[in-house]
Parts: C-alpha cells; structure tokens; sequence
C-alpha cells in the first residue's frame, strides 16, 4: 500500500543518513553520556534466523529504540537490496534479575496486506512471547519463545503456537574478538518444521566476531555459519554494524 511505500522509503533514507553520520558523530563525542535512545544500522549478506535463511539478496537492518530503566522498546526492520525480502518488527520487554521478558509483534509487508489488519484470521502480524535467560556466573544464554496470536497457523487454519528454544555461548577473547555456538530446536509442529513435525533439531550455528576501531568507533565484523539438519539447509552470512 501506499503508506508502507512511503514509511519504508523514509526508512531507508533515515539510516543512509544516519550511516554517513554515526562515524563524525562519535569521533566528536570526547565522553560518552548515557541516552536512553539507540539504534544501529547492519548490513548483511543472507539473513538468517533461527536456522532459517530469508531473502535472495543482501539486507540492512534499521534499529531504532529506546531504554530505560527496566523497560526496552524498538523497533526493527530487514529490507533486502531486491526487495527479495522485507520485515518490520516491534518490541517492548522487561528484565529482572538475569532473565528477561519479551513480546515482539513480527510484521512482513507483502502484496495487498494491511499493517493495521489484526484479525486473528486474516493478519499478516504474528506475536511472540519469549523468555530470555542469561546468569552472571558463564557466558551462555537460554532463550524459549512461542508465538501466541496471527499469522502462525496450521492446515487446518488453527493457531499452531509455534514454539522454539535454543542454547548458546558466547566466548570472548583479546579485548576484541568472540566466538558463539548456538544449539536451536523446534517444540512441536509449527513454523520451523512445516507444522509436520514436533520436537526437532532446526538450528546449529556457530559464529566469530572481530571489533575493529575506526577514529574511536567500534565496528563490528562477524562471519556466521549455520545448519538446519530437519531442511538439511546450509547457511554463510557476513555482517557488520554501525551502531550509535
């Protein structure tokens, strides 16, 4: 529709502005002061997510958002250079202690859909609950997620609950280098296993990230392999991020 050409342009047009602008606007600031807005630009090569590869080009990934206390808010978009794919996420979450609650609204502008359609039946949003886990003591994460309303149904036009989890851990090295390994599986029949089969292994990935310093500005560089064993799919992306 009309008004996602324009918000999706003006998108695009904001983070290109904000891509030329981040590196003199950190080189000027000679001390950090905390700000409760962020955001970052990325780019990629394939976007992957949870074992699973989108779009047939390279992406950017606009964020904007803003945090303060407890409470996180943003928003998320991923837009392929040939319009192969196009995403538009909204989240809010609350941490407490090591763990963290998240609802994220998952929005993907197709042909003839409407952002504002939120029937159940027909809308192209899909929510998800997710519950985030990550304790002081090792560098490792817990991460368990199940969409709860829209766009996740199955073949009898039933909402399927699509459920997934994953384990992973972050080793970090030299000040400036990581690496990841990340373990994903499907609970049931949903989304990741073409609601045909339950409880299955959909996601290994294993990843390494390099942070150079361009005039006093981080910029992180990382390569990223995964491997879904239930589509038998193999994945490479590169990317890298300006954030601000």
């Amino acid at each position: 529709m009309q008004y996602q050409r324009v918000a999706c342009g003006f998108l695009r047009k904001l983070f290109v502005i904000l891509l030329v602008c981040i590196p003199a606007f950190a080189f000027a600031q000679e001390e950090e002061k905390e700000c409760p807005f962020y955001g970052s630009l990325d780019f990629a090569t394939k976007n992957i997510w949870r074992g699973i590869g989108n779009g047939d080009a390279p992406l950017f990934y606009p964020t904007v958002g803003f945090s303060k206390g407890n409470w996180d808010i943003y928003v998320w978009g991923a837009f392929a250079f040939d319009d192969s794919y196009k995403e538009l996420n909204f989240s809010v979450s609350y941490s407490f202690s090591n763990f963290r609650i998240e609802l994220v609204d998952y929005f993907f502008p197709e042909k003839n859909s409407d952002f504002f359609n939120f029937s159940n039946r027909t809308t192209t949003h899909s929510a998800e609950v997710i519950l985030y886990y990550e304790p002081e003591a090792v560098p490792v994460h817990v991460l368990i997620g199940s969409t709860i309303y829209g766009d996740d149904k199955n073949e009898k036009g039933n909402n399927a609950f699509s459920s997934y989890a994953e384990v992973g851990y972050t080793h970090e090295f030299n000040g400036k280098n990581s690496v990841e390994a990340t373990v994903g599986a499907s609970l049931n029949k949903g989304y990741y296993t073409d609601f045909e089969k339950g409880f299955s292994i959909v996601n290994l990935t294993a990843a390494y990230t390099r942070v150079f310093t361009l005039w006093n500005y981080d910029l992180p560089v990382s390569a990223r392999y995964a491997y879904n064993p239930y589509l038998e799919d193999s994945l490479f992306a590169l990317s890298m991020s300006f954030g601000f």
